[in-house]
């Protein structure tokens, strides 16, 4: 039996190493399963419950084989931590709401300039610029990871040592809204980095996550009441986010967990911009400003492994996940030269590639040209 289960082991290796397609059937199917759940750490309420997550880790199995398919050797898919999710599950946990790209004030855009020299490359990720790939778990919070990750940059871009600073402090204090446009910072259901630009400069300055660190993502589904559950933020807009949670624990809370007096001395926010959505112009800005927030639709980046990605079907128009452009490149394939952005994710490291996935460059895949935004700091 042992035996049989290291052979199993090592021709699904070789399958999802040389082919990246898994078996299909049932039996085997199970004991992949099996394997999943050892490696990620996964227990499940009862036998109805592990087989409802089979059944959809079954459907997923189907699902990537499909996609890789279609999409290899560009893009490969795998299974990997969301694989017990069916797709409306990791839509409502780990993405947010669908929302169409907000317009600005025209002089809120910066634009090109002429004669720029655009390289073939260009990465931050090297200059120490860019903090470790973080995991937001399950929250619709990647708006304050895209937000506190581009302020990082800019302050280790103003000469100051790279520091994590508090995602957390952003997804419980930030209440801020913009009724004009209907859009509202909504705690652990999602957000604005141009929104959350603005909460930092009134508040004053950000905590780092040493002093106020991240839990909002962390959760136990057999002891719940070891789970964070912040309390909506102050001016939480109940008309544009939803309604709040049934149960919030105040003591974990910005009420009772912010404390200014241990704000990143010197750091402030004095405005922001968005950037022109002329993708060179973004590649120049990127290259000029540090690490720029942008915002995308994220539906086809359940199963990312690897590779540059540029999906069939993918509406530019609505946006369900912020992320952090840190560099652009092009590479030789099958069909010439493509070009892409380098974008790093929330998702944890072991995530797509290392924590960051590749997508297809001037073509305003998915939505990755229409929210472009940064942090201005004062100097």
């Amino acid at each position: 039996m042992e035996r049989s289960h290291e052979i199993f082991i090592l021709l699904w290796l070789v399958n999802i190493t040389v082919g990246f397609l898994y078996t299909e059937d049932a039996d085997l199917a199970k004991q992949l399963f099996q394997t999943w759940k050892l490696e990620n750490g996964k227990e499940y309420n009862g036998v109805n419950e592990e087989q409802k997550r089979f059944d959809v880790f079954y459907n997923n199995i189907k699902t990537i084989n499909k996609y890789n398919k279609m999409y290899q050797p560009e893009t490969t898919f795998a299974l990997n931590k969301f694989a017990d999710m069916s797709p409306s599950e990791f839509h409502s946990k780990i993405l947010m709401s669908d929302r169409k790209p907000p317009t600005f004030e025209n002089d809120r855009y910066i634009k090109g300039e002429k004669g720029f020299y655009l390289p073939d490359s260009f990465d931050w990720v090297p200059k120490n610029v860019v903090t470790s790939v973080k995991n937001q778990g399950a929250a619709g919070s990647c708006w304050a990871f895209s937000t506190i990750e581009n302020i990082e940059g800019q302050w280790a871009l103003s000469g100051q040592p790279l520091v994590n600073l508090s995602v957390e402090q952003v997804v419980d204090c930030d209440g801020f809204e913009d009724v004009t446009r209907k859009n509202a910072d909504c705690g652990v259901f999602g957000g604005w980095p141009y929104l959350a630009y603005q909460y930092v400069m009134k508040t004053g300055g950000l905590e780092s996550s040493r002093d106020y660190g991240y839990c909002s993502g962390d959760t136990d589904t057999k002891h719940q009441e070891n789970n964070c559950l912040p309390c909506p933020p102050p001016g939480f807009n109940s008309t544009l986010c939803g309604p709040a949670v049934p149960y919030c624990n105040m003591s974990q809370s910005c009420v009772a967990k912010l404390d200014k007096t241990k704000f990143v001395k010197g750091l402030k926010i004095a405005d922001w911009k968005a950037i022109d959505k002329n993708e060179t112009i973004i590649a120049e800005q990127l290259m000029k400003i540090g690490p720029l927030s942008i915002a995308m639709n994220a539906d086809w980046l359940m199963f990312y492994r690897s590779g540059i990605s540029s999906p069939y079907f993918c509406n530019p128009k609505s946006i369900n996940h912020a992320v952090l452009l840190v560099g652009f490149g092009k590479e030789k394939t099958l069909f010439g030269e493509e070009l892409y952005w380098k974008v790093k994710n929330s998702w944890g490291p072991s995530w797509g590639e290392k924590g960051y996935f590749r997508i297809k460059r001037n073509a305003g895949t998915c939505g990755i040209n229409t929210q472009v935004t940064t942090a201005l700091l004062v100097k």
